[in-house]
């Protein structure tokens, strides 16, 4: 029995091997990508058993997503193979200044399909977190409808759940992500966000009015994740910072903060503080950052 259950969109990612733009780049290198795949990697490379469930085409992405996760110590019983609809793909870029694009080829995918008659009440027996992001409401309203069913079902088998709100602006505006994400955020006990995830949630404010709006929500453990000026908790009223960890090299952010939440969700679960958590979440991503790639630089730890 797995002790984290996660779902969501993971897809086929193309990119230049080199910093280069796409439209100057001759070559491409692809592999798999997606928030709460990169989370379940970061996991199963820490020692916590984890299950993935999702939909994937009958195609080369969906068959390569499969064998990597499975690969990395995922179980990936819960992928299921849609025969009507393909995996969903993406193109990003990587620039040494820093910029960054992203190019999205998931509409109507077999992930957006999901829905909540996938999840069943049996499988949330002896799990003991439940990990969401804002990505998977955003994908169709079937999508946003297995989030809710997810965290209900969580609820009546007594699962912590984990949200990280993951805000993307190119799936949906900071209006409808947060009618969206605030009910799913308030049945959280834990949730982990960057400033743009935070100012999509609560509108813009500095860290105390992030932390703040959070509190109000009820939320026990609240993570705000602050990039180089490393992290910031509240967890059951008592305030913790951990400082940034920093990584021997900076070559691609992408797959930092899902790295993050996995170092700390394992972490607590195996017994670790708040501050210790926060610690390994930015070791995590600090290797993250060291390498080209959504999980290629995620550590091996025995925690």
């Amino acid at each position: 029995m797995p002790e984290v259950m996660t779902f969501g969109e993971c897809m086929g990612v193309l990119y230049p091997p080199e910093p280069v733009t796409i439209d100057d780049a001759s070559l491409l290198k692809w592999d798999i990508g997606g928030a709460e795949a990169n989370c379940a990697i970061a996991l199963a490379r820490l020692g916590v058993s984890v299950r993935f469930h999702s939909r994937v085409g009958n195609d080369p992405f969906g068959r390569k997503i499969t064998a990597v996760l499975a690969g990395e110590g995922v179980d990936t019983s819960a992928v299921q193979i849609d025969a009507t609809r393909p995996t969903g793909v993406f193109f990003r870029e990587w620039l040494a200044d820093g910029a960054r694009r992203v190019f999205y080829y998931r509409s109507g995918s077999a992930a957006a399909n999901m829905g909540p008659e996938d999840l069943q009440a049996e499988q949330f027996v002896g799990i003991k977190a439940l990990h969401l992001t804002g990505i998977t409401p955003a994908l169709s309203e079937r999508a946003a409808a297995t989030c809710t069913r997810a965290i209900e079902l969580a609820k009546a088998a007594g699962v912590i759940v984990t949200f990280d709100p993951n805000f993307r602006p190119r799936l949906w505006s900071a209006e409808a992500a947060r009618i969206a994400m605030t009910p799913l955020a308030a049945a959280s006990d834990i949730i982990l966000m960057g400033h743009e995830d935070a100012a999509a949630l609560f509108g813009e404010g500095d860290d105390e009015h992030y932390l703040t709006s959070a509190q109000q929500l009820g939320i026990r453990t609240i993570v705000l994740k602050r990039a180089e000026r490393g992290a910031l908790a509240i967890h059951d009223g008592e305030r913790f910072e951990a400082a940034v960890v920093k990584a021997e090299r900076v070559v691609d952010p992408v797959g930092a903060g899902d790295g993050f939440d996995g170092g700390f969700i394992a972490a607590r679960l195996r017994g670790k503080s708040i501050p210790e958590a926060l610690h390994v979440g930015a070791i995590v991503g600090a290797g993250s950052v060291a390498h080209l790639g959504d999980y290629a630089g995620y550590p091996s730890m025995d925690l």
